[in-house]
């Protein structure tokens, strides 16, 4: 692994935060990769399961999912296809962070860099609930369900698949280093926000 120039980046967020947007513009202020989409594909090769299994239990979990795989866990030989999932993504996020600078999306990352001992600079997104509707409803990410209905149910499977893997509460303030109201703030200011955080964290590790 060469020096490092930058902390690695974790952003978690609320469904229609804007993480997404957000990152990738970091991305290219910090001249790093960031990792969101693309970790379908290398998860499906890792897991065995197709990269639509991971684009739909990524980062999902339903309640009622939750409670067969707690059933089905007690039975012998069995692991449940998002416990697979899981630990896919997790061998991943794990192989970034040692690879080189990066902002990683999503996934439980702050707590599995901070379990596994490696440094890293944890954001949460989060919005309003009007504001956030309206961004996915303006990117047709509802298709054609009620947006807020929509919005609450991938908030529901987000925090569901956060609990299940860490034991904590998504957002909780004190897994963070920095809680940001993009609707309040605006992207502009996050994007500034988190990009001189990075650098002034930059030159704090070049003098460790």
């Amino acid at each position: 692994m060469s020096e490092r120039k930058y902390p690695v980046i974790t952003i978690s967020r609320e469904f229609g935060a804007g993480g997404h947007s957000i990152a990738r513009v970091v991305s290219e202020r910090l001249g790093i990769p960031y990792y969101d989409r693309d970790f379908a594909k290398q998860a499906a090769a890792r897991s065995g399961y197709s990269q639509e299994d991971i684009d739909r239990e990524g980062e999902n979990l339903s309640r009622s999912a939750r409670l067969l795989d707690n059933i089905l866990n007690n039975s012998a030989g069995y692991f449940s296809s998002h416990d697979a999932i899981y630990q896919a993504q997790k061998e991943l996020i794990l192989q970034f962070a040692a690879e080189q600078d990066c902002i990683i999306i999503g996934r439980c990352s702050n707590l599995i860099l901070r379990n596994a001992g490696i440094p890293s600079l944890d954001i949460f997104l989060h919005a309003d609930v009007n504001l956030r509707t309206e961004h996915i409803q303006k990117l047709g990410l509802n298709g054609k369900e009620d947006p807020r209905k929509y919005l609450t149910k991938m908030d529901n499977l987000r925090e569901t698949y956060f609990k299940t893997y860490t034991k904590h509460e998504l957002g909780t303030y004190h897994d963070y280093d920095l809680c940001l109201d993009t609707g309040t703030l605006g992207y502009d200011n996050c994007i500034e926000i988190i990009t001189s955080l990075a650098k002034q964290q930059g030159l704090n590790l070049k003098h460790q």
